[in-house]
């Protein structure tokens, strides 16, 4: 009888443990000023790309111009990919410094203040502590990326920009990618905050780790990629003139294949992959290292998950990166020692 209880109260006592995580959250002061100063800062990247569609739709209506730029399909990437690829980079830094403020001291300010002890006095269980915490969190996140996508596209309808379905789409998947970058830091700091004893140090080991993260890796990576590959001038001069285009290729896969594997090491790099192919469909191929990418003819048919889908190891490691922090975070706090 008791083991039926307790099974069948779990799945309460996590929804409470979440909705109350999530009402914090949102009535947090510190979270709403940084949430303000999230969508503040994105103004200026929004407005650039508000610019560049306007440009492009004035360049579109002189054929005299749209010729220098060569074939039309290579003008432009459409009302998502022009008004929306500028807020990648600003999103990346100041979002993952939220999520980190949200995340560091969640745990390890409740256990230095004794607070953890009478939670854990009353029937719920650990398992739905940190559960219910990373759901939360993840809830407030979700919410603050919904608002500012929804002011955005407002502002588009007062300006008289009417978004297709794709172009909804695409700002959609662009969203959940968003979401997927925050937990991830999110539940870096969470994990840190179940690990370190006091919220400082959590603090400061989850900035140390930000930065490594989102600075170092691509930093090395990319002095890797090119101490490996080497120098494209070098493998030329050492070719003959009929092999040349057989080391290009091969040149060029190695590097491909570098990039890749850096990538997957870099969740800003990686995130902005994926925000490149949710924005502009007919993106077949884009290499975030050297801003390369290439794109399917002009006239060609593209749909937003068409284009996905040709990242696919790039969504996959977007969206298991905050799962596997989230199977750790629960390991420590299991493991954590309240007394």
């Amino acid at each position: 009888m008791h083991r039926d209880t307790s099974s069948r109260n779990a799945p309460r006592g996590l929804w409470v443990v979440a909705q109350k995580e999530f009402a914090d959250h949102l009535t947090n002061p510190a979270f709403l000023v940084l949430s303000f100063l999230l969508i503040l800062v994105c103004i200026v990247p929004f407005q650039q790309g508000l610019d560049n569609y306007d440009s492009a739709l004035a360049l579109y209506a002189d054929p005299a111009k749209l010729a220098e730029f060569g074939p039309e399909g290579s003008v432009g990437g459409g009302l998502a990919a022009e008004i929306y690829s500028p807020l990648h980079d600003v999103v990346s830094t100041a979002g993952a410094i939220l999520a980190i403020a949200m995340g560091f001291d969640l745990v390890s300010r409740e256990r230095q203040t004794g607070s953890l002890k009478l939670l854990l006095a009353r029937p719920v269980f650990r398992d739905e502590i940190i559960t219910g915490k990373v759901l939360g969190g993840v809830a407030a996140l979700t919410a603050v990326t919904a608002a500012g996508l929804a002011l955005s596209v407002a502002v588009l309808l007062f300006r008289g920009i009417v978004p297709g379905a794709d172009d909804l789409v695409s700002v959609l998947l662009f969203g959940l990618a968003t979401v997927a970058l925050l937990a991830f830091y999110f539940c870096l700091a969470l994990t840190i905050s179940a690990v370190a004893g006091e919220s400082g140090k959590a603090f400061l080991y989850a900035l140390v780790a930000f930065f490594i993260l989102s600075t170092l890796v691509p930093v090395v990576g990319s002095e890797v990629r090119n101490d490996i590959a080497g120098s494209y001038s070098d493998l030329l001069d050492h070719a003959d003139h009929s092999d040349r285009q057989s080391a290009r290729e091969t040149y060029e896969e190695r590097m491909t294949l570098i990039d890749s594997v850096v990538t997957v090491f870099s969740p800003q790099m990686n995130y902005k992959t994926v925000v490149q192919y949710c924005l502009n469909p007919r993106i077949t191929e884009y290499q975030p290292f050297r801003g390369h990418l290439e794109l399917l003819p002009a006239g060609t048919e593209a749909h937003p998950l068409d284009a996905l889908a040709r990242c696919w190891q790039n969504v996959l490691v977007l969206v298991l990166a905050p799962i596997a922090l989230f199977g750790l975070a629960f390991l420590a706090f299991l493991r954590m020692d309240i007394r």
